[in-house]
């Protein structure tokens, strides 16, 4: 089976550090596909380097993207759906964008079906309402949507595990880093993935989730890196402070 394992990385939000070494891991891994679940941008400051790698990977036909909340804010006027801090950070994002880098942010679509899988940022249903999924029921809502075996999101910024019982609900499990969980296609899951770029549980490192077809399983996984550099990006950059912060604690 081709793209036997398949990295997916969700709210990346232009850290470039955590990133690189969640692409870096994931390789290590066997990797041989890469899904981004959407927020490319917004919080950190790296937007352009961020969206470079990405745009380099699906040049390459190594990679699909979908578009998040933060990256929808890049074109559309969203300050009445955002904290102001969110917001803060949209603006000096789109202020050091290209143009060529908003149009891809503008093109990408909010829901991808592939096999017996779908990716979408936050639920797939009502994709373009950002629905969390933070439930059973939300689960289930986006579960029975995406009409699909699989279906991985990002959005919460924490990671979990639903899979459908017996009478058809959906019920929560909490992954522990690295251990293989099986997810055969005999029941539905939705994985959300966790974040890239800022990780919201009390740990500082890295968020992604690795999915192993072939073998019928997935693994959540944790990255260390160099959160205390990205952190000082922020405060270089003139980015609110408390973004920093953020960072420093896994907040």
């Amino acid at each position: 089976m081709t793209n036997s394992r398949i990295a997916f990385f969700a709210d990346v939000h232009s850290n470039l550090e955590a990133l690189d070494a969640c692409l870096d891991h994931a390789r290590q891994q066997g990797a041989e596909k890469f899904v981004f679940l959407g927020d490319l941008v917004g919080y950190n400051a790296n937007p352009n380097e961020v969206l470079e790698r990405v745009m380099q990977l699906i040049s390459l036909g190594q990679a699909v993207a979908i578009r998040g909340n933060h990256d929808t804010a890049c074109f559309e006027n969203y300050k009445d759906r955002m904290n102001p801090i969110a917001h803060l950070a949209i603006e000096w994002t789109i202020s050091k964008l290209s143009e060529e880098h908003i149009d891809f942010l503008t093109n990408l679509p909010l829901i991808l079906h592939e096999e017996d899988r779908c990716y979408v940022h936050a639920s797939a249903y009502q994709p373009e309402a950002w629905h969390y999924v933070t439930d059973g029921l939300s689960a289930w809502r986006s579960a029975e949507s995406s009409e699909k075996i699989y279906t991985f999101s990002g959005h919460v910024h924490e990671q979990a595990l639903y899979y459908q019982s017996s009478v058809g609900k959906l019920i929560c499990f909490t992954p522990h880093p690295g251990d293989a969980v099986p997810t055969g296609r005999h029941r539905r899951w939705v994985a959300i993935a966790g974040s890239v770029g800022q990780p919201r549980d009390n740990n500082p490192k890295a968020n992604y989730l690795l999915f192993d077809a072939e073998n019928e399983c997935t693994y959540f996984h944790r990255v260390t890196y160099n959160h205390v550099l990205t952190a000082d990006k922020i405060m270089s950059a003139g980015l609110p402070e408390d973004l920093s912060k953020r960072l420093l604690k896994g907040l």
